[in-house]
Protein backbone atom coordinates (compact mmCIF):
# COMPACT_ATOMS: atom_id res chain seq x y z
CA UNK A 1 0.00 0.00 0.00
CA UNK A 2 2.81 2.37 0.90
CA UNK A 3 4.67 1.49 -2.31
CA UNK A 4 1.56 2.08 -4.42
CA UNK A 5 1.05 5.49 -2.82
CA UNK A 6 4.69 6.39 -3.42
CA UNK A 7 4.44 5.38 -7.10
CA UNK A 8 1.27 7.43 -7.52
CA UNK A 9 2.95 10.47 -5.96
CA UNK A 10 5.99 10.11 -8.23
CA UNK A 11 3.78 9.81 -11.32
CA UNK A 12 1.86 12.92 -10.29
CA UNK A 13 5.09 14.88 -9.82
CA UNK A 14 6.41 13.72 -13.20
CA UNK A 15 3.19 14.77 -14.91
CA UNK A 16 3.40 18.19 -13.28
CA UNK A 17 6.99 18.67 -14.48
CA UNK A 18 6.05 17.48 -17.98
CA UNK A 19 3.16 19.93 -18.08
CA UNK A 20 5.48 22.80 -17.12
CA UNK A 21 7.95 21.78 -19.83
CA UNK A 22 5.21 21.72 -22.46
CA UNK A 23 3.94 25.11 -21.34
CA UNK A 24 7.46 26.53 -21.38
CA UNK A 25 8.11 25.30 -24.91
CA UNK A 26 4.76 26.25 -26.37
CA UNK A 27 3.99 29.68 -25.00
CA UNK A 28 5.19 32.97 -26.51
CA UNK A 29 7.97 34.87 -24.74
CA UNK A 30 6.99 37.18 -21.89
CA UNK A 31 6.57 40.76 -23.08
CA UNK A 32 9.63 42.01 -21.23
CA UNK A 33 11.81 39.60 -23.25
CA UNK A 34 10.62 40.86 -26.63
CA UNK A 35 12.84 43.98 -26.85
CA UNK A 36 16.51 43.66 -27.69
CA UNK A 37 18.69 42.50 -24.78
CA UNK A 38 19.86 45.29 -22.49
CA UNK A 39 23.49 44.40 -23.09
CA UNK A 40 25.99 41.57 -22.77
CA UNK A 41 27.83 41.18 -19.50
CA UNK A 42 31.62 41.21 -19.48
CA UNK A 43 33.33 37.96 -18.55
CA UNK A 44 33.50 37.71 -14.78
CA UNK A 45 34.82 35.26 -12.20
CA UNK A 46 34.13 35.52 -8.47
CA UNK A 47 34.18 33.05 -5.56
CA UNK A 48 31.15 31.49 -3.91
CA UNK A 49 30.60 31.01 -0.17
CA UNK A 50 32.68 27.81 -0.25
CA UNK A 51 35.57 29.35 -2.15
CA UNK A 52 34.67 27.77 -5.49
CA UNK A 53 34.71 29.69 -8.76
CA UNK A 54 31.41 31.15 -9.91
CA UNK A 55 30.96 33.39 -12.92
CA UNK A 56 30.39 33.49 -16.65
CA UNK A 57 31.95 30.09 -17.29
CA UNK A 58 30.03 28.21 -14.62
CA UNK A 59 26.71 29.90 -15.44
CA UNK A 60 26.91 29.69 -19.24
CA UNK A 61 24.17 27.87 -21.09
CA UNK A 62 21.35 28.45 -18.61
CA UNK A 63 19.59 31.65 -17.57
CA UNK A 64 20.25 33.02 -14.12
CA UNK A 65 19.11 35.83 -11.87
CA UNK A 66 21.51 38.20 -10.13
CA UNK A 67 20.84 40.54 -7.26
CA UNK A 68 22.99 42.60 -4.94
CA UNK A 69 23.00 42.70 -1.15
CA UNK A 70 25.18 42.42 1.94
CA UNK A 71 24.68 40.43 5.10
CA UNK A 72 24.79 43.26 7.65
CA UNK A 73 22.37 45.47 5.72
CA UNK A 74 19.54 46.40 8.13
CA UNK A 75 17.06 47.94 5.69
CA UNK A 76 16.64 46.82 2.07
CA UNK A 77 18.43 43.47 2.19
CA UNK A 78 16.20 41.42 4.52
CA UNK A 79 13.12 42.00 2.28
CA UNK A 80 15.29 41.30 -0.78
CA UNK A 81 16.54 38.05 0.74
CA UNK A 82 12.99 36.99 1.61
CA UNK A 83 11.91 37.71 -1.97
CA UNK A 84 14.88 35.70 -3.25
CA UNK A 85 13.82 32.77 -1.06
CA UNK A 86 10.33 33.01 -2.58
CA UNK A 87 11.81 32.97 -6.07
CA UNK A 88 13.88 29.93 -5.15
CA UNK A 89 10.69 28.17 -4.06
CA UNK A 90 9.02 28.97 -7.37
CA UNK A 91 12.00 27.66 -9.33
CA UNK A 92 12.16 24.42 -7.38
CA UNK A 93 8.65 23.53 -8.56
CA UNK A 94 9.90 22.94 -12.09
CA UNK A 95 13.66 23.47 -12.28
CA UNK A 96 15.69 20.62 -13.85
CA UNK A 97 18.80 19.42 -12.00
CA UNK A 98 21.09 21.72 -13.98
CA UNK A 99 18.64 24.53 -14.47
CA UNK A 100 18.53 28.26 -13.75
CA UNK A 101 20.47 29.68 -10.81
CA UNK A 102 20.16 32.64 -8.50
CA UNK A 103 23.36 34.51 -7.65
CA UNK A 104 23.44 37.10 -4.88
CA UNK A 105 26.56 39.25 -5.16
CA UNK A 106 27.72 40.92 -1.97
CA UNK A 107 28.39 44.64 -2.31
CA UNK A 108 30.34 44.60 0.96
CA UNK A 109 33.06 41.99 0.41
CA UNK A 110 35.19 43.69 3.06
CA UNK A 111 32.98 42.29 5.82
CA UNK A 112 31.06 39.51 4.09
CA UNK A 113 33.42 36.63 4.68
CA UNK A 114 32.59 33.19 3.23
CA UNK A 115 31.35 32.14 6.68
CA UNK A 116 29.12 35.22 6.90
CA UNK A 117 27.65 34.40 3.49
CA UNK A 118 27.04 30.78 4.46
CA UNK A 119 25.33 31.85 7.69
CA UNK A 120 23.18 34.33 5.79
CA UNK A 121 22.25 31.68 3.25
CA UNK A 122 21.21 29.23 5.96
CA UNK A 123 19.12 31.92 7.64
CA UNK A 124 17.04 32.37 4.49
CA UNK A 125 16.97 28.72 3.43
CA UNK A 126 19.24 29.03 0.40
CA UNK A 127 19.76 25.75 -1.46
CA UNK A 128 23.36 25.97 -2.75
CA UNK A 129 22.55 24.21 -6.01
CA UNK A 130 19.92 26.88 -6.75
CA UNK A 131 20.86 30.02 -4.82
CA UNK A 132 24.54 30.92 -4.50
CA UNK A 133 26.42 33.86 -3.02
CA UNK A 134 29.36 35.47 -4.80
CA UNK A 135 32.18 37.68 -3.61
CA UNK A 136 35.24 39.40 -5.07
CA UNK A 137 37.61 42.22 -4.09
CA UNK A 138 35.71 45.50 -3.82
CA UNK A 139 37.03 47.15 -6.98
CA UNK A 140 36.40 44.04 -9.06
CA UNK A 141 32.88 43.69 -7.70
CA UNK A 142 32.08 47.38 -8.16
CA UNK A 143 33.28 47.31 -11.76
CA UNK A 144 30.95 44.40 -12.59
CA UNK A 145 27.90 45.61 -10.69
CA UNK A 146 28.05 49.23 -11.88
CA UNK A 147 29.72 48.84 -15.27
CA UNK A 148 28.31 45.43 -16.20
CA UNK A 149 24.91 45.06 -14.58
CA UNK A 150 24.31 48.86 -14.58
CA UNK A 151 23.18 48.76 -10.95
CA UNK A 152 24.06 51.55 -8.52
CA UNK A 153 26.36 51.28 -5.52
CA UNK A 154 26.92 54.31 -3.30
CA UNK A 155 29.31 54.23 -0.37
CA UNK A 156 29.73 57.19 1.94
CA UNK A 157 33.50 56.77 2.12
CA UNK A 158 34.01 56.78 -1.66
CA UNK A 159 33.53 59.29 -4.44
CA UNK A 160 33.94 63.07 -4.73
CA UNK A 161 31.71 63.82 -1.74
CA UNK A 162 33.47 61.44 0.65
CA UNK A 163 34.38 62.94 4.03
CA UNK A 164 38.01 63.75 4.64
CA UNK A 165 38.42 60.92 7.15
CA UNK A 166 37.26 57.90 5.14
CA UNK A 167 36.64 54.41 6.42
CA UNK A 168 39.53 52.37 5.08
CA UNK A 169 38.50 48.85 6.00
CA UNK A 170 35.01 48.16 7.25
CA UNK A 171 32.17 50.57 6.49
CA UNK A 172 29.16 50.47 8.77
CA UNK A 173 25.94 48.96 7.36
CA UNK A 174 24.43 52.39 6.82
CA UNK A 175 27.42 53.56 4.74
CA UNK A 176 26.35 51.55 1.67
CA UNK A 177 23.36 51.97 -0.65
CA UNK A 178 22.74 49.75 -3.66
CA UNK A 179 20.18 48.64 -6.23
CA UNK A 180 17.66 46.02 -5.11
CA UNK A 181 16.26 44.77 -8.41
CA UNK A 182 16.63 41.29 -9.82
CA UNK A 183 18.55 41.17 -13.12
CA UNK A 184 17.58 38.38 -15.52
CA UNK A 185 20.48 37.06 -17.60
CA UNK A 186 20.01 34.54 -20.42
CA UNK A 187 22.22 31.58 -21.26
CA UNK A 188 24.34 33.75 -23.58
CA UNK A 189 25.21 36.19 -20.80
CA UNK A 190 22.84 38.89 -22.05
CA UNK A 191 20.78 40.98 -19.63
CA UNK A 192 17.13 40.63 -20.58
CA UNK A 193 15.01 42.42 -17.96
CA UNK A 194 14.82 43.90 -14.46
CA UNK A 195 12.30 42.84 -11.82
CA UNK A 196 11.09 44.21 -8.51
CA UNK A 197 10.61 42.25 -5.26
CA UNK A 198 6.80 42.03 -5.06
CA UNK A 199 4.98 38.74 -5.59
CA UNK A 200 3.59 39.66 -9.00
CA UNK A 201 7.06 40.56 -10.27
CA UNK A 202 8.50 37.32 -8.88
CA UNK A 203 5.82 35.35 -10.71
CA UNK A 204 6.70 37.10 -13.97
CA UNK A 205 10.40 36.46 -13.36
CA UNK A 206 9.73 32.78 -12.71
CA UNK A 207 7.77 32.58 -15.96
CA UNK A 208 10.55 34.32 -17.90
CA UNK A 209 13.17 31.97 -16.45
CA UNK A 210 11.10 28.96 -17.42
CA UNK A 211 10.63 30.27 -20.94
CA UNK A 212 14.34 30.96 -21.41
CA UNK A 213 15.21 27.55 -19.99
CA UNK A 214 13.09 25.71 -22.52
CA UNK A 215 13.85 28.07 -25.41
CA UNK A 216 17.66 28.37 -25.31
CA UNK A 217 19.27 30.83 -27.67
CA UNK A 218 16.19 33.04 -27.99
Amino acid sequence: MVEATRNTTMKTQLLMVLALVIVGCGEPPPKELEPEPMGTLPTWQFKDAKGRSIGSEQLAGQPYVANFLFTSCPTACPPLAKATAKLQGLLMRWRPSKGPRIVSITVDPLTDTPEALRTFGRKYGAKPWVWSFATAPYEQMEKLVVGGFYQPIVRRDRGPNAPAATVADKPTPLDTAHGVRFVLVDGQGRMRALYERDDASLARLDKALRWLSYNPGK
